[in-house]
Formats: C-alpha cells, structure tokens, sequence
C-alpha cells in the first residue's frame, strides 16, 4: 500500500493512523513547508526524512 510508504524515499513511515492505532509519531514534530510540499498530501514522510531534512 502506498500509504505506508514514505514518498520521498520508499521505505515504510510507520503512520499510526493508517496502522490501526489512535496516534501517530507525526502529531508531535513539526514540519517544515518545504518538506511539506515535496509529498502528496496523501502520504506520511517518514522520521528518518524529517530529521535528515532538519539536519540539512
């Protein structure tokens, strides 16, 4: 399913809510518009691409 996979790198976001659960690791950070914009809105980034684009 490509609602588990990150869009920018492939590799699975591990999105709670599409997962079955209450919340997600996501409504906890913040992230930036750039990132933001280079995803479908239909699909989570992953934490590895957030914090490798904080550390950019």
């Amino acid at each position: 399913m490509e609602e588990k996979r990150c869009p920018l790198c492939g590799q699975e976001n591990h999105c709670g809510i599409v997962n079955g659960q209450k919340d997600c690791w996501c409504m906890t950070e913040s992230f930036p518009k750039e990132i933001l914009e280079a995803a479908p809105k239909d699909q989570c980034i992953c934490q590895k691409c957030l914090d490798t684009y904080n550390e950019d």
